[in-house]
């Protein structure tokens, strides 16, 4: 039976909207029913838990808000940015070590949300520098946002081409490496090139200026490292050119100027001048770019000066179309890539590459790359191969030419160059012409080579170069080459203004998955010309140095001409491993266009210090401190150009039975002789035979130097000052070294006939036996030192000698 007390109770249903009067009864009744249902005999100790539940809700409430409002937590709270004090001494730091890194953990841990910003400082690279957008003690709701710079170490802030000296010199004093400042050659005011501007378009690392007045007397106009990057060599620091104004040379704000006027103006002035393309920005297309001598030079009137001028990517198919149609077409698109040369650098400062023309004789040059060290098999650079020459000569039969190729080379391989996209290759030569074999990392021929007098050969055998007569019994010679494959630094896609990349992304020349990480990183800048390099850390380690016998165990059943190197990236090999990274923003290599070379800047003349941003000051230094300054420069060049390590080598050249005892003759000891970039050199004399004179170990220098030609270095050596002390170099010897390239003059080339008869006894040799190293016109192939040069101008018909050096 319902007790009425519980009947009684209808109010305490939850509250309703008002209700409509027809619906009423019904709905009383039923609310009525309800309410019944709900309070049992329980109904009061239902009631208690409730309100018990509620008590702890509100007070764990209270707590929880008590605690955030103690702390400044609560969203509508402001609490003070932490000083650096307390942050340093949470970290266990002092405020001048604070990194980014434990700024941003403290901050984080506090409540605030955090960004970074990066710039050039004199700290090291992830030091802490500031708060970007706030103060120490500042108050911030809670959840705030904090930007904390973070510093790259030191380097040059994009921005600094452009400004003025001046205003640049507390900045970069502030990077705490040295900084030099020269002055480079501006018009005078009034003159019809003085407000001519910079306008150098789009560089990919903001290394221009778009200010019309950023050539006038006082402004900054390039730096080393290039705008917006980073320091490389703290003891070299930064350069700074500064435009100075002169009424002769080659003023610096021929930079973006009408060819015509430009050629007009200097040939006025007394200079003869001729003209090449080279690749540029959109902006400057059909306009100044470059010189040689280079724009800012004091070059002297009658001086031959070569204009650049810019072009993009419509004369690659033009100048390659001439090309195979000359009588050379190997050498004239060889020619052709002289255009690309220049400084290339990414957006992020995270790397530059530089391509500079290199000619081992007059009449042949090719580029080479800053990511190649000379050729540790001839010590002269390794060349970039456009795509005629690598598919042309390299891409054929394995083992004809240490490559190899699934099929006869073809001009169809690589679509980039002879095709329509504008684009071509630029290839590492001895990513095509060598293998590795070995462990010690150095690229040699894998593939037998023939050695002096065609009997001596070597070969690859398990990763080991063996001389081919010391075979175990029962090895054929045929079978044991086994090539390494390893992946080179330098393989480049160059594409200029203009180019169509997205055609060659078509063709499948890039990694798939490198292409889906590109698309996150936005398309690169089409005003400037760019290298995507492929990077070998990208691949596996097995990717970027294998050996054949890895692959191909049964080295003796394999058919070696269509086993092919995968690092050989050409369209043509079925092989190749697709190249990564991708083309975007962020992996594009950019050409740095500005009005002097960032490379070159240590050839202008120096600017006293309290001369720096005073544009009133037509030259930096006086004229015999400017030639001074001239003579030093080119002095250091050209110890940098003989600087190497030198071992004595006999014969190579025209002697008799009369060798020097004890100085590197034969049946004794060898000398090294090194030859330092500082002018110093130094010997170090190794007996391998008894009885011999010991010889000396001595330390020297090159008393002096001058260049006869760019091949040609005449040299003159202290040597030891002490009778008694025997030395391979005597004081005030004089000597020439003969750099990679030099045509050898001196005396005619040996017929194998004349080299035979000397050998019998027949007689005296009337010429030279260089054979071994020369190329078969006479050009050497390697660098040496004739350490006398009296020994040049003797009779060679009778019994004479004369020894060299070969620098290794």
């Amino acid at each position: 039976m319902t007790q009425p007390a519980q009947m009684a109770q209808p109010a305490q249903t939850m509250p309703t909207a008002p209700m409509n009067p027809a619906e009423s009864g019904t709905t009383m009744g039923a609310a009525a029913t309800a309410a019944a249902s709900a309070v049992g005999a329980g109904g009061h100790k239902t009631r208690r838990i409730v309100a018990a539940i509620l008590v702890v809700v509100l007070v764990l409430v209270a707590g929880t808000a008590t605690f955030l409002g103690m702390r400044g937590m609560l969203p509508w709270q402001s609490v003070p940015v932490p000083s650096l004090d307390q942050l340093a001494g949470k970290q266990g730091a002092t405020v001048d070590s604070l990194t980014a890194d434990q700024v941003e953990q403290e901050l984080r841990s506090e409540g605030f949300q955090t960004t970074r910003s990066q710039q050039y400082s004199g700290k090291s690279a992830g030091a802490f520098l500031a708060f970007s957008n706030v103060s120490e003690g500042q108050q911030l709701r809670h959840g705030g946002l904090i930007d904390i710079v973070e510093s790259l170490g030191p380097g040059v802030p994009s921005g600094t081409v452009g400004t003025q000296a001046a205003d640049s010199k507390q900045t970069l004093a502030g990077m705490n490496v040295p900084v030099t400042y020269r002055a480079v050659v501006t018009s005078v005011p009034g003159s019809s090139f003085s407000s001519a501007g910079t306008d150098s378009g789009s560089t990919g690392t903001d290394a221009g200026s778009t200010d019309p007045s950023a050539a006038t007397p006082g402004t900054v106009v390039a730096t080393y490292p290039a705008d917006g990057q980073p320091v490389t060599d703290t003891d070299k620091g930064i350069t700074v050119a500064v435009a100075t104004q002169s009424d002769t040379g080659i003023p610096v704000d021929y930079y973006g100027q009408d060819p015509d006027a430009v050629e007009a103006d200097l040939e006025s002035r007394g200079y003869t001048v001729t003209r090449k393309a080279k690749f540029g920005t959109k902006a400057n297309v059909g306009k100044v770019v470059a010189s040689d001598p280079a724009l800012g030079t004091a070059a002297a009137a009658g001086t031959s000066v070569t204009l650049y001028y810019g072009v993009d990517s419509q004369t690659v198919a033009t100048d390659r179309d001439k090309a195979l149609a000359s009588s050379d077409p190997a050498r004239a698109i060889y020619a052709n890539t002289m255009k690309a040369a220049g400084l290339y650098c990414k957006t992020d400062g995270s790397g530059c590459i530089t391509l500079t023309q290199a000619c081992p004789d007059s009449d042949y040059c090719f580029l080479t790359s800053s990511q190649l060290d000379p050729d540790s098999n001839y010590g002269y650079p390794i060349g970039l191969d456009p795509c005629y020459i690598a598919q042309g000569t390299c891409m054929g039969d394995l083992k004809a030419t240490g490559a190899g190729t699934d099929k006869a080379a073809s001009w169809d391989d690589s679509p980039l160059l002879f095709g329509d996209t504008g684009t071509f290759e630029l290839v590492s030569s001895r990513q095509i012409a060598y293998g590795y074999c070995g462990t010690d990392g150095d690229w040699k021929y894998w593939k037998r080579e023939t050695m002096s007098g065609g009997d001596s050969w070597q070969v690859c055998v398990n990763g080991q170069v063996q001389d081919y007569h010391s075979l175990a019994d029962g090895q054929n010679a045929d079978t044991v080459d086994d090539p390494g494959y390893q992946m080179d630094d330098a393989w480049y896609v160059y594409v200029p203004v203009g180019a169509d990349i997205k055609a060659v992304e078509d063709m499948g020349y890039f990694d798939t998955d490198a292409m889906s990480q590109a698309a996150s990183q936005g398309e690169p800048d089409s005003d400037t010309p760019y290298l995507i390099a492929r990077d070998p850390s990208l691949y596996t380690d097995q990717q970027r140095r294998q050996y054949k016998h890895d692959v191909f165990p049964d080295l003796a059943s394999v058919d070696m001409t269509t086993n092919v190197n995968p690092s050989i990236a050409f369209l043509g090999n079925h092989a190749r491993y697709a190249v990564k990274p991708a083309p975007s923003a962020q992996s594009a290599y950019y050409l740095v266009e500005n009005p002097t070379d960032p490379n070159n800047l240590a050839s202008f003349p120096q600017i006293p210090d309290d001369q720096i941003g005073d544009p009133s000051v037509p030259d930096s230094k006086s004229s015999d401190q400017q030639q001074a300054d001239q003579a030093a420069a080119e002095r250091q060049t050209a110890f940098e150009a003989i600087a190497g390590t030198y071992n004595y080598q006999f014969p190579y050249f025209t002697f008799t039975s009369e060798i020097p005892s004890g100085v590197g003759g034969a049946d004794c000891g060898t000398t090294t002789l090194t030859l330092n970039s500082d002018g110093s050199y130094s010997e170090s004399f190794t007996v391998y035979s008894q009885p011999c004179d010991p010889g000396a170990n001595y330390t020297g220098t090159i008393t002096d130097i001058q260049k006869v030609d760019d091949q040609t270095y005449d040299v003159t050596f202290s040597g030891p000052s002490d009778a008694s002390v025997k030395s391979a170099i005597s004081q005030g010897q004089k000597g020439q070294v003969w750099l990679t390239g030099r045509k050898v003059t001196e005396a005619p080339v040996c017929t194998a006939d004349q080299w035979n008869q000397m050998e019998a006894g027949q007689g005296n040799l009337t010429c030279n036996q260089v054979s071994d190293i020369t190329d078969d016109s006479g050009l050497l192939e390697k660098t040496v030192l004739v350490p006398d040069v009296s020994d040049l101008n003797k009779d060679l018909t009778g019994p004479n000698y004369f020894y060299v050096y070969l620098r290794q």
